[in-house]
């Protein structure tokens, strides 16, 4: 079998590196720019980046503890962690680098301008710039510095304005004066341009702390490393060492007044400690006269007794009250015969007089049964009876008006035994609580008076002793930028983003580029592969103006292959069609059939897409008024409707008029008779069908095809193209149907075709390398 029927259905999954190389060859270009772009960004950014210097040095602390010897236990701050991250603390402080600024001439800083870079002139600049009384507006900007001829010079602020002068006279600038002359030894500098900037404390004060790092090196051996980072040299030694030299210096001043600041400290905490337990003493004292006992658990029961016993009195007191009440509406009612006169809670005067008056009462009944109501006997008992009743009811008013009075009272004194119980819990609470903080306070004051008894004998016995390890010195290199790593990252960065760039293209190529695209796409055979072409022709037989170019052969290839597909029949029907126009089966078609003619076979080629006619002009004889269409409505007979070619044995049907019914005369029965008239004639009958996957026309002709050639065009036709291909055989049970890959690009290893020549020529490399 011939190679090119050999193709497998291939793995359904992963990576297609032809189309991988295929897609980098095409966007080779933007590849390279992008590689040469992440490269030279690389190179700039370590062209245009200042270098960083770095300047370092070492310091050993030690303290040496002679008060030890009275028994004493070391404080806290002197383990030696406390202690270090105390003297990093206090040199990172603004008042130390306050000190390291008064001792270093920092406050003008000087810089020459470049092309791209700008470079700070320290130590030594060729001039010198003093100033008095300056308006602050002007420190912390740039004053451009050029020299002049005539021993002068001239100033230019950020905002435009100049000012000139002549180099060791003074210049007012604002409110102050300004003066620029030239350091010993200095020549004016004509050819570069200079600015300096007037530093105030504040920026000066934040540079360094942005800049200075202190940092501890071993806990254990007391040593901490100070360094400083500048994009000048000379400078980070310089401040590194200044800053080393007034850290010790400073630290012994400090060191004498650490334990004393410490002291004052405490002898402040302790007069404020002292205060607040002398007002909660007083407050302890004031409770007890207030509330008469400091006992406030034993007056809690007190008064629960005394409301207990106040509400005993007072319902004895109601029912008296309540009794009295009875029996007083009793005498006004007239009912004192039928009452039992309560002795026991009136006074003995009253029982008398109660008895008294029943027994009246008693005696005017029995009268009541000798005398009538107006005899004089009658009428005087009833007037002693009434007077009676009266001095015995007056008497009862003024006992029930005792009691009421002692009722009321009653009420009073347990409302203010209620009020008194509501309230001890809140005095309870915050007697207890005022004792928990006097106790703590009292802790507190005795811990601080240890404490005091230790720093005072720290003070006299703390002796520092501080050694420099390694001094700072002038670096030689920089730390930054890092170049080796600058450039290692753009040459990586380059070549990362290409590598996604390539993956993106991939992802989103959905053209198809090869054959294990279609391999993978589609069950249906490959009849084989047609290179992409390097000319075009004027005439329409490709392969007769270029017989030794890999397009031709691979037509060729495709005649033989031929024969592995209904090898039995004699008359062979060859449908060529593809999903859209434009994907090369026209070509296919013609070239197909001028191999087929070539080979001593008789062959005639039928335009079958009478939607699209075309307008060849290439073969002798062509009417556009016949053809196809009016063979089908019998309009024109066959014989006048074939048009010969250049070619021997290769004739040529074309679509003729368009039809309104394009559909319905290949449905009709009479395209199956000119096929069979045709068969009778020719060895082959070639279809160049309409697209598929436009119009049904060339199912129609592919279903009486004895193969049926579908076309895909490289980097043309669609993935989805070859679904639509499994599905039309799916759905018309299309037996005999094979794929051939038009225009695929050509390469050095391209299916064996790298020994034919194309255009005279042999492809060199490099045209294939940047050949899309």
């Amino acid at each position: 079998m011939n190679p090119q029927m050999a193709y497998g259905t291939g793995n359904p999954e992963g990576i297609d590196f032809d189309k991988l190389r295929q897609v980098a060859r095409k966007h080779i270009w933007l590849i390279l720019i992008i590689f040469f772009t992440a490269n030279l960004a690389a190179y700039l950014t370590i062209r245009w980046t200042k270098d960083v210097f770095e300047a370092s040095a070492e310091l050993k602390l030690e303290m040496k503890h002679d008060a030890t010897a009275l028994g004493i236990p070391q404080l806290q701050e002197d383990q030696n962690r406390n202690l270090l991250a105390g003297e990093i603390e206090q040199m990172k402080s603004s008042v130390f680098f306050g000190r390291v600024l008064d001792s270093m001439d920092l406050w003008i800083s000087y810089y020459s301008v470049g092309n791209v870079l700008e470079f700070e002139l320290y130590p030594g600049s060729p001039f010198r710039i003093e100033h008095a009384d300056l308006d602050p507006k002007i420190l912390d900007r740039r004053i451009y510095f050029d020299f002049q001829e005539g021993n002068r010079y001239m100033i230019r602020l950020d905002d435009g304005k100049e000012y000139e002068a002549s180099l060791g006279e003074p210049m007012a600038l604002g409110n102050g004066v300004i003066r620029a002359s030239l350091n010993p030894g200095a020549v004016p500098d004509f050819k570069n341009h200079f600015f300096f900037v007037i530093n105030s404390r504040t920026s000066l004060l934040d540079y360094l702390s942005k800049s200075l790092v202190i940092s501890p090196i071993n806990f254990d051996a007391n040593t901490i490393k100070v360094s400083f980072t500048d994009h000048n040299s000379y400078k980070v030694a310089n401040v590194v060492n200044k800053v080393v030299s007034t850290y010790l210096s400073y630290s012994n001043e400090q060191k004498n007044r650490a334990n004393k600041q410490k002291i004052d400290w405490l002898n402040k905490e302790l007069q404020q400690v002292e205060m607040k337990m002398e007002n909660f003493e007083n407050y302890f004292e004031a409770f007890t006269l207030k509330n008469k006992s400091s006992n406030l658990e034993s007056d809690l029961k007190k008064t629960i007794y005394l409301l207990n016993q106040a509400d005993s009195q007072r319902y004895e007191l109601n029912k008296k009250i309540t009794e009295i009440s009875t029996l007083m509406d009793n005498i006004s009612a007239g009912k004192l015969q039928n009452t039992v006169v309560p002795s026991a809670y009136l006074p003995q005067y009253v029982n008398t007089r109660m008895e008294e008056l029943q027994k009246l009462m008693h005696d005017q009944s029995k009268l009541t049964l000798s005398y009538k109501d107006n005899t004089y006997a009658y009428q005087q008992k009833e007037q002693e009876v009434t007077n009676l009743k009266k001095s015995v009811f007056n008497q009862l008013s003024e006992i029930r008006k005792n009691w009421m009075n002692a009722m009321a009272e009653l009420n009073q004194k347990k409302d203010r035994l209620e009020k008194d119980f509501a309230t001890m819990p809140d005095r309870t609470t915050q007697y207890s609580k005022n004792q928990r903080f006097y106790k703590l306070y009292e802790e507190f004051y005795l811990s601080m008076m240890q404490s005091k008894a230790e720093f005072e004998i720290a003070q006299a016995g703390s002796i520092p002793d501080f050694r420099i390890l390694a001094s700072a010195t002038i670096p030689s290199e920089p730390i930054a930028p890092k170049k080796y790593l600058i450039l290692g990252i753009g040459f990586v960065g380059g070549l990362v983003i290409n590598f996604f760039l390539i993956g993106l293209l991939y992802l989103l190529n959905n053209k198809i580029s090869g054959l294990k695209e279609i391999e993978r796409a589609t069950h249906a055979p490959i009849l084989g592969v047609i290179p992409e072409m390097r000319r075009h022709t004027a005439g329409p037989f490709y392969i007769l103006e270029n017989p030794r170019s890999v397009v031709s052969e691979a037509i060729r290839t495709l005649r033989t292959n031929l024969d592995f597909f209904a090898s039995t029949k004699t008359q062979k029907v060859i449908a060529i069609s593809s999903t859209v126009s434009g994907e090369g089966k026209s070509f296919l078609a013609m070239n197909l059939g001028g191999v087929l003619a070539l080979s001593k076979k008789r062959v005639i080629l039928l335009d079958l897409d009478m939607r699209k006619v075309k307008q060849n002009g290439h073969f002798k004889g062509e009417d556009p008024s016949k053809g196809v269409s009016t063979l089908l409505i019998h309009r024109s007979a066959l014989e006048e409707s074939i048009c010969h070619t250049s070619m021997e044995g290769f004739d040529f049907i074309p679509s003729g008029p368009h039809p309104p019914n394009p559909s319905e005369l290949l449905l009709n029965g009479e395209f199956e008779g000119l096929l069979d008239d045709l068969k009778k004639k020719y060895d082959y009958i070639v279809i160049d069908t309409p697209p598929v996957g436009l119009v049904t026309d060339g199912i129609m002709a592919m279903k009486k095809a004895d193969l049926s050639i579908y076309v895909v065009r490289a980097n043309y036709s669609k993935r989805d193209f070859l679904s639509n291909l499994d599905r039309i055989s799916g759905i018309n049970k299309l037996q005999n149907i094979a794929v051939v890959l038009n225009a695929l690009p050509t390469s050095g290893k391209t299916y064996g075709y790298g020994y034919y020549q194309e255009d005279g020529q042999r492809t060199n490399r490099l045209s294939k390398l940047f050949r899309g």
